[in-house]
């Protein structure tokens, strides 16, 4: 916990109450530290229920505090910002981070106004001298005197369309654009744009795997249903999964033993398809996945690998996460972990050499715009700067990924995002270079997925390909926004 510094006026005040210090703690080490909210948030809440009477109801009012006010960052700044005489990065940190939390509570929880004001201010007391807490008491008490109609005309006027919607549904103005830009890209209408952005906004739902040859959907659904005295349901996306309503996945035996894993069904069907879209002739013995970490689709290829008698090479360059890699396959023989630069990986007189593997998969890293509900602070994070630079890793990911792959092997490209230049521009390099043919990616998913996805049949075409891309969208599917394309060589 931070120090805490009372002035003497406040010292004997009454103290936060625990969730809103829990997520004022978390909050602010995601703003000062760069901390993600994902990792740092779960282990706050199970260390609350181990040191006191911490309730379920505590942990949801924590975990939507924490992850509602940093999906509504864009909009929250800009409704404060009317209510403050400086800009907010002139502004101590932790009175940014306060005057959020107390906003979304003001203007997006059912918390009355004098209880958001009073109960955050309790919390700046508890962190910050007199002069702050009173800055922050001010800004929050002006926003309660600022009618929701006022601040609907005041973002109507504002002329910029994407910085309008920006604003609205709290997306930096150049996501916007992508987002818009990537609709028409994959085939799909840019009227849907609003749908699209909304979605981030959505609680995402805790979506498991059952791992293949460890444990079946419907064990792994009893279970869950059993331990976490929840509602659950099977995925409509990949056989493999089961959503649960609510509860601490955590909690479940076959978790903490690697049997099942916590991974969202977009990605679940990605690894699907790189393990059954049809080679053309030879052996089917040698997989590679090339930028293996953190391991949930390594996992999902080895279970794959091990029933067909094949082996998986996963690599990643980071060794902690070649680490983790491990740790979440450590129940599978079928699979070998190694720690190096996927765009040299192989080749010389290594033990992988060039042309040697049947199937290949690249889940590049990318800007991560189709996780952004799940990871709602990384949306503050990126620059287009950060995509022009990560769309050249990725395309020397891919060259080298096509030099590992066998003629008539498969190589399957992945990203966690739907951006034109980190998905369809990557696969049009590769076709016009001629080393690939596309392969129909929609119907692998169709025959991998419990049932037809409903892809409109418009849609991943490229021109003079036969093939088709997959773009996955939350708002149709539910899922992120994983990008797939299955690539076979000549």
């Amino acid at each position: 916990m931070s120090e805490r510094r009372y002035s003497d006026g406040y010292r004997k005040l009454r103290r936060a109450d625990e969730p809103r210090r829990i997520a004022y703690e978390v909050l602010n080490e995601v703003q000062t530290k760069g901390a993600f909210a994902n990792i740092l948030l779960p282990k706050a809440l199970r260390q609350a229920r181990r040191d006191g009477h911490f309730t379920d109801r505590d942990a949801a009012f924590t975990s939507e505090l924490v992850h509602g006010t940093l999906r509504a960052i864009g909009r929250l700044d800009w409704v404060i910002a009317r209510h403050v005489d400086r800009p907010l990065a002139d502004l101590d940190p932790r009175v940014v981070v306060l005057a959020r939390m107390g906003a979304h509570q003001l203007l997006d929880m059912r918390v009355p106004d004098h209880a958001a004001v009073s109960a955050t201010v309790d919390v700046a007391r508890e962190h910050l001298t007199d002069g702050p807490v009173r800055f922050v008491n001010a800004v929050l008490r002006s926003i309660t005197r600022e009618s929701s109609d006022e601040r609907e005309a005041a973002m109507a006027a504002i002329s910029d369309v994407d910085e309008a919607l920006g604003v609205r549904y709290s997306h930096p103005a150049w996501m916007v654009r992508a987002f818009r830009e990537a609709l028409v890209a994959h085939g799909y209408s840019p009227d849907e744009l609003e749908d699209v952005l909304a979605a981030d906004n959505e609680v995402p739902t805790v979506t498991l795997v059952a791992r293949p040859g460890l444990m079946s959907v419907d064990e792994l659904a009893d279970e869950a249903e059993d331990i976490l005295d929840t509602r659950v349901a099977l995925g409509a996306i990949s056989p493999r999964a089961v959503l649960l309503e609510s509860g601490d996945p955590a909690r479940l035996p076959s978790i903490r033993d690697g049997r099942a894993g916590a991974q969202d069904e977009g990605s679940q069907l990605a690894a699907l398809i790189a393990a059954h879209a049809p080679l053309d002739g030879g052996a089917d013995e040698r997989w590679l996945d090339l930028c293996a970490g953190p391991g949930g689709k390594a996992a999902m290829l080895a279970g794959l690998a091990q029933e067909r008698g094949a082996r998986v090479t996963a690599n990643e360059v980071h060794p902690h996460r070649a680490r983790l890699i491990e740790r979440t396959t450590r129940l599978y023989d079928s699979i070998e972990v190694v720690s190096g630069d996927g765009r040299s990986f192989g080749g010389g007189r290594s033990a992988w050499p060039l042309a040697s593997f049947d199937r290949v998969v690249v889940d590049a890293p990318c800007s991560g715009m189709g996780s952004l509900r799940r990871r709602p602070e990384s949306r503050w994070n990126r620059t287009p700067a950060d995509v022009e630079e990560l769309t050249e890793l990725q395309a020397e990911l891919l060259d080298r990924a096509v030099a590992l792959t066998r003629p008539g092997g498969v190589l399957t490209y992945i990203t966690c995002s739907p951006h034109a230049a980190e998905t369809r521009d990557q696969v049009a390099r590769l076709l016009d270079l001629g080393d690939v043919d596309l392969c129909d990616t929609v119907a692998l998913a169709d025959d991998c997925a419990p049932s037809p996805l409903g892809v409109p049949e418009a849609a991943g075409r490229l021109s003079g390909a036969a093939g088709r891309t997959l773009q996955l969208w939350d708002h149709r599917f539910g899922t992120d926004l994983m990008f797939v394309a299955c690539l076979r060589r000549r």
